[in-house]
Parts: structure tokens; C-alpha cells; sequence
């Protein structure tokens, strides 16, 4: 039951590290809250975002304890009755110390703007003060790392969107072999599609419907083959346009024969 005096949200994440750390304080080297409720820029329905440094350095840990802690953590979480949904995070001292010199934005993010609700040995907060004093800075090869990564996301927000397309293209094919279906045919091979749908619908099918899937079967398969390897959002935009007035087109059909 929680108790009346747990009016703030700080209260609720300091309720709950004690807690934790009544259970596992063996292990435990720091708790923080960060997140939203930590910068003040919580809403109604914000988590209370909370990160347990777990000790890698003086405890070994083997599948078992791992096993102990998660099973435990997970049970703890699930008998709290607090106003706030909690998202926990647990990461290594050794993981956070290795991503902190890294730069990680992530946890840089995190010891900037969290508050340190259990700080056994002193190892949060004088962090924290370092970095606010600016002695904590990247590495070059920190830097070098981060420059790194852009193209890797770059190329995947790239496949993104070239597997959006892929998406809207399977919408056709399915959408399309259903129309064909309730008319008794078999469903062809989707390079036949195009063919079929003149075949059974003819002037009952406006052509441009036919012409949406041709495009957007070609479009598709030059992707598969990497002939295509950029698509920009606005043509995504229009394609999904273009799809989702050829599945509505179909499903008309379908309704029109069942």
C-alpha cells in the first residue's frame, strides 16, 4: 500500500530505490532518476524513468545471480501500487563507466539531468559534477566512433523507407489477389497481376488503378534488384496515397462479389 506521504514523484522513485536497495544492496552502486520527471517536463502520463548501476567490478555475476536479480527486480516492480507507471533501466558500472567515456548521448543525458536517489561510495553525484565543471570529455576516438555511426543511420532511415515501399507493394499484391478471388479466379504470381486485373474487371476497373500497381510493381522490384536506392519521402507519401486508394478500390470489388 503506498503511503500518503509519496505526494511527489521524487518520493515515489526515492520509495521505490530504497526498496531496491533493501533487496540488493550487495549489488547496488547507484540509483538515479532521469527522464522527464527529472528535467520537470513530466506529463499526466510520463513514467518514472529510473537507472540502477548495478556492481560488476567487486561482484561476479553468473547466470544465476543474473537470474536472482532479474526474477527479483520483476517482482518488486509488480507489487507497487504507485500513481506512476515505473520504467526501470539496470546497466553494468562497467557498461556505464565504457559508454560514459564514449559519449554516449544517452547516458551522458542521463547523468546531466539525473538525481541521484541512492548513491552508495559516492559515484553518481561526483560524476555528475565533473561533467557539470566540463573535466568529463570525449575521447578522440569517442569522436571519431559518434562520426561514424551518422551513415549508419542514414543508411537505415534509407532502408526504412525502401522497406515502407515494400509494405505499400504487398498491400497491392494481396488486396488485388482477393478481388480476383471472389471472381473465381486463382491468384496469379504477382508479375501477372497487372494482366489479370484488365482481364477480369476490364472497363469495370478505372485503368488508373491498373497503373498504380504497374508503377508500383516496378518500383519494388527495382529496389530488390538495387537498381533503385533512394526514395524520397515525398514520393513515399504519394505511393501510400496511391495504395491506399487501390486497396479500397479492390476491397469495393470484393464486396460488390462475395
Amino acid at each position: 500500500m503506498v503511503k500518503k506521504s509519496l505526494e511527489t514523484d521524487y518520493d515515489i522513485a526515492y520509495d521505490f530505490a530504497i526498496k531496491v536497495y533493501n533487496k540488493f544492496h550487495d549489488v547496488i552502486k547507484s540509483i538515479a532518476l532521469f527522464g522527464s520527471v527529472a528535467k520537470g517536463s513530466a506529463t499526466k502520463k510520463s513514467d518514472l524513468d529510473i537507472v540502477i548501476i548495478v556492481d560488476d567490478c567487486t561482484v561476479m555475476w553468473d547466470e544465476e545471480l543474473i537470474a536472482w536479480y532479474r526474477e527479483g527486480l520483476a517482482n518488486l516492480v509488480a507489487q507497487q501500487k504507485y500513481k506512476r507507471e515505473l520504467h526501470i533501466n539496470t546497466v553494468t558500472l562497467t557498461a556505464f563507466w565504457k559508454e560514459l567515456r564514449e559519449g554516449d548521448p544517452v547516458i551522458i543525458n542521463i547523468l546531466r539531468s539525473g538525481q541521484p536517489l541512492i548513491d552508495h561510495g559516492g559515484f553518481f553525484s561526483p560524476l555528475k559534477i565533473l561533467l557539470r565543471r566540463g573535466k568529463i570529455k570525449p575521447t578522440p576516438e569517442a569522436i571519431f566512433i559518434a562520426m561514424q555511426r551518422a551513415p549508419m543511420h542514414l543508411n537505415r532511415s534509407r532502408f526504412a523507407v525502401l522497406g515502407a515501399v515494400e509494405g505499400l507493394y504487398w498491400a497491392m499484391v494481396d488486396s488485388a489477389h482477393a478481388a480476383l478471388m471472389a471472381a473465381g479466379h486463382t491468384p496469379p504470381s504477382p508479375e501477372h497481376v497487372y494482366d489479370m486485373l484488365e482481364k477480369v474487371f476490364g472497363k469495370n476497373m478505372n485503368r488508373k488503378f491498373r497503373d498504380y500497381f504497374k508503377e508500383m510493381y516496378s518500383l519494388a522490384h527495382g529496389i530488390t534488384h538495387g537498381n533503385v536506392k533512394l526514395i524520397h519521402g515525398k514520393q513515399v507519401d504519394e505511393l501510400r496515397n496511391k495504395t491506399e486508394d487501390f486497396v479500397e478500390e479492390m476491397r469495393r470489388h470484393v464486396k460488390k462479389l462475395t
